[in-house]
């Protein structure tokens, strides 16, 4: 049904009571945890020829809108008068709507308060402040820059509609001309040493100056252009080497400045690096560090630049001084785990990535509101009539649509009740996030080098197995008499076994052993026992020389493989294993021994309690510094100078976050291929790899890593099948386009690209378009012939046969396929009140088209489509983004 009351161009979206949208917006004010959602612009309509007519109230969401002044927003409201649907009259068209008022929020996230305008129309406007708890103040001139600052970053963070949308939310240019650049760079720098204020992304997890959402929008901003060079030299060089503004008088930092701030300089020289002034960036590195050495994002970037250069030894040493100095920062181990991968060294990478600090992923504010009375999605041209975009009732569809009414596919009604049932779609991949979705990205490039069952044999290598942990956990499952209670134990799950175990311990009488095994077997604690930032050059210790005393011997665990674990003969071993674990005990164990037996149990007690304290109390206070760490290594061997008979040596570092180490290569014999673990330190086993190289010290997983390794199987497995049947399709010469539904084809090719496969991936979502229209695999196709995928795609032909060749990025004929992509795109966005230029994910592909044609190739060329006016116009605005700020290529 037509409604005259409605916008012509803009979404509106009606309430049932007037104000109740605003009211909404109230009560979610203290509910915000980031940057706050995006801005919203209320409006009332009045009937003018009748006033028995009920006031109408409503609202759209806005990104882009200039918000430094009370007078830019009265004039976006007033400016929707203009797109009201008119009535055609017998002498011209009139509309029988008008806005009396109306009402724009946005939120000021340095403040936490929402400023609101309110625009007469005809009348005043009035300017205020709502704070969370619903009072309302004046409006000061900070607030406005704040405010202004606040709504810029909203625009550039929230430019991304595949990972950020809203029902009724129109985005606009932020920053149209140079002139607008210029404005808001000078609002940036005015707020830059506020920028901790509005919090961090997820994978951060203490804002810092450099560290932060000003920072993350502001390098959004010039990275899409590739203009580094003009970031470097008008934003972060002033703030580098002028700390606070040039306010060398503030109490923060003028005391102890010395001539660079080194979290800025960290900034500074990654903007140098991209921007290929390397030398520039290892003057400012190099000026950094001797203000701070211990700087963390500083030494990520100096690993960074030395990962580039091909030098692994030096970015290692670096990256494990990052770690060192913030180990609480995922950002520092991230870098190290990449090091470790490029250098080949999956087991320390796989240990790295288990004591990675994950954190708990916050997504964006999004806009609390009311259910609506109903929803408008005007069409803005009649450009839809060349360019099917799947949707219904929108007119009739041209002969030429892409499968949207062929007879051999099924409709969208038989698609969503395939898609219900498709375990294509219930893959829990794609739900991964933040921190977790970093880590299975490492994941998917050991299996993309070394393949699944490497995998599971270095996973059996570095951490300690199920059954392993039963056999050490709870022995005397082992040696049960009776065969009932054997068959029950191989039932019980893992946690089960862990309760009962710490149940048996907190026994009276076993007051020692509880505490001894309390402290060895404590599954939720984050202990690893041999620092992955001291690698294979760890000297042994004096305590790990010394001899302790006689103890009763403990039965040698073996290393499960990974064809034992998933093998389906596990079960009928346990009970043979259970019987001979059995009889070795009864044969070392006699009637003669048990009073030695036991005495010597009793001094392991007081000696195992005795070493809890003391590495309790060490680490309460954990000192970073070579000095101290050297003092504790001599009290520990002070503590154990009077033990005895250590098997082989194994370093036992003070350090919490350890877990590789090597033999001592004064051992005359090589150590055997499974120690026994001394101190009862049940929470690890000490195995040696095949090749003998290093001593592995085994630690339990944490149930995140686990559960990731298990989502990747299931990856791999969907990935096996759906390959399995294209096969078998092509080979029988059967029709392959509607084996899967759209959606199916959109998450296969998301699967291919995770497991680093875009060949396959650009297959899918070729297929995805032959069924109808897809803006998400037009977007991928378009990342694909602007080289985002250009590494992925060289290593995917190195390691794999049967691929087929890439098409050169400078050829014509991806040229013409990529702006085909930039055309779909831009009229989709159109359609969908997404009229921002830059940045805009079709924008920063297209400029990387022209930084590899130039300006005047790419634009001749689409030409050379013969497009209508109206969608060369809504092209034409990328290009003149290209020459306005005068990007690489834009010349030529």
């Amino acid at each position: 049904m037509a409604h005259n009351d409605c916008l012509q161009d803009v979404p509106d979206i009606f309430e049932n009571e007037i104000g109740e949208s605003l009211l909404a917006r109230t009560e979610g004010l203290g509910m915000i945890r980031e940057i706050g959602p995006p801005d919203l612009c209320h409006i009332v309509k009045i009937h003018t020829p009748s006033r028995s007519e009920p006031d109408i109230g409503s609202y759209h969401h806005v990104l882009g809108v200039d918000t430094s002044t009370s007078a830019s927003l009265a004039a976006y409201i007033n400016s929707l008068q203009y797109s009201l649907s008119e009535t055609l009259g017998w002498f011209g068209s009139s509309s029988n709507w008008k806005i009396a008022s109306g009402t724009y929020c946005t939120y000021n996230a340095f403040s936490n308060v929402d400023l609101r305008v309110q625009v007469k129309i005809p009348g005043g406007v009035d300017a205020y402040i709502v704070t969370p708890a619903g009072e309302r103040r004046e409006v000061t001139e900070e607030l406005w820059k704040e405010c202004h600052v606040s709504s810029l970053l909203r625009a550039i963070l929230y430019a991304d509609p595949t990972t950020y949308s809203v029902t009724g939310l129109r985005r606009m240019t932020p920053v149209a001309s140079p002139r607008e650049e210029t404005k808001f760079v000078e609002a940036i720098v005015e707020q830059f040493w506020n920028g901790w204020a509005l919090g961090s992304n997820a994978e951060t997890q203490v804002a810092s100056t450099a560290r932060n959402f000003l920072v993350d929008g502001l390098m959004r901003y010039f990275s899409g252009e590739g203009r580094y060079a003009d970031c470097a030299a008008e934003i972060l060089a002033p703030l580098a080497y002028a700390p606070l503004g040039g306010q060398q008088s503030s109490s923060r930092m003028s005391a102890e400045f010395k001539g660079i701030d080194p979290e800025v300089a960290a900034l500074l020289a990654e903007a140098y690096m991209e921007g290929d002034e390397e030398v520039q960036a290892v003057r400012v590195m190099h000026q950094a560090l001797k203000v701070k050495s211990s700087c963390y994002p500083l030494l990520a970037t100096q690993a960074e630049f030395l990962r580039r250069k091909k030098n692994p030894e030096a970015a290692l040493t670096v990256a494990r001084m990052a770690v060192k100095y913030a180990p609480s920062e995922f950002q520092a181990w991230a870098k190290l785990t990449e090091i470790y991968l490029e250098g080949g060294d999956f087991q320390r990478a796989m240990l790295t990535l288990n004591s990675c600090p994950m954190y708990t992923f916050v997504d964006h504010d999004y806009p609390r509101v009311p259910t609506p009375r109903r929803i408008n999605f005007p069409v803005k041209s009649d450009v839809l009539s060349d360019y099917d975009l799947g949707e219904q009732g929108t007119g009739s569809m041209p002969p030429n649509s892409r499968a949207s009414l062929d007879m051999d596919g099924p409709g969208l009604i038989e698609e969503m009740a395939l898609n219900e049932n498709s375990t294509i779609l219930r893959l829990s991949a794609p739900t991964l996030r933040c921190t977790f979705a970093r880590v299975y990205k490492f994941l998917t490039e050991i299996v993309s080098t070394i393949g699944w069952d490497e995998l599971l044999l270095l996973r059996s290598q570095v951490f300690v197995m199920e059954e392993e942990y039963r056999n050490l956990a709870i022995p005397s499952a082992a040696v049960d008499d009776e065969d009932q209670a054997e068959d029950d134990d191989e039932h019980v799950p893992l946690s089960a076994l862990r309760e009962r175990h710490t149940a048996e311990l907190s026994r009276p009488g076993d007051v020692d052993t509880a505490a001894e095994a309390s402290n060895a077997v404590d599954v939720d604690a984050h202990v690893i026992d041999e620092d992955p930032l001291k690698g294979p050059e760890a000297e042994p210790t004096e305590e790990s020389t010394a001899e302790p005393a006689a103890e009763p011997e403990t039965p040698a665990v073996a290393s499960t493989p990974a064809s034992e674990e998933v093998g389906k003969g596990k079960k009928k071993n346990k009970k043979n294993k259970g019987k001979k674990s059995k009889d070795n005990l009864k044969a070392e164990t006699t009637p003669s021994t048990e009073p030695q037996a036991a005495t010597a149990a009793a001094n392991e007690g007081e000696a195992s309690a005795a070493s809890i304290v003391a590495i309790g109390e060490q680490m309460d206070v954990i000192s970073l510094s070579d000095t101290d760490h050297g003092e504790a290594k001599e009290m520990e061997s002070q503590q154990q100078s009077d033990v005895d008979n250590v098997p082989p040596p194994v370093e036992q570092l003070s350090a919490p976050q350890t877990a590789v180490f090597e033999a001592a290569p004064s051992e005359p014999n090589p150590a055997p291929e499974h120690l026994p673990i001394s101190g009862g330190d049940e929470e690890s086993l000490v195995t040696k790899p095949e090749d003998g190289s290093d001593i592995i010290r085994k630690r339990l997983c944490e149930r995140w890593l686990d559960n990731l390794i298990m989502i990747l199987f299931d990856d791999l497995r969907m990935y096996t099948s759906w390959r399995s049947r294209m096969h078998n399709l092509r080979i029988t010469g059967q029709p392959v386009t509607y084996r899967y539904t759209q959606a199916e084809w959109e998450a296969l090719g998301d699967l291919a690209l995770r497991l680093r496969r875009p060949s396959e991936a650009r297959e899918a979502y070729e297929y995805a378009l032959a069924i109808r229209f897809s803006a998400r695999a037009w977007q991928r196709l378009l990342e694909m012939h602007s080289g985002t995928y250009t590494s992925m795609q060289q290593e995917e032909q190195r390691r794999h046969e049967g691929v087929p060749e890439l098409m050169p990025l400078t050829s014509n004929d991806t040229l013409m396929q990529a702006l085909d992509a930039v055309v779909w795109l831009s009229v989709y966005h159109d359609r969908w009140y997404n009229n921002m230029a830059y940045p805009n994910p079709v924008c920063e592909q297209l400029i990387k088209l022209i930084n590899i044609h130039g300006l005047s190739k790419v634009r001749n060329s689409m030409v050379s489509m013969n497009l209508k006016p109206a969608v060369f116009n809504m092209v034409k605005k990328y290009f003149e983004v290209a020459e306005k700020f005068n990007v690489r290529g834009s010349k030529w």
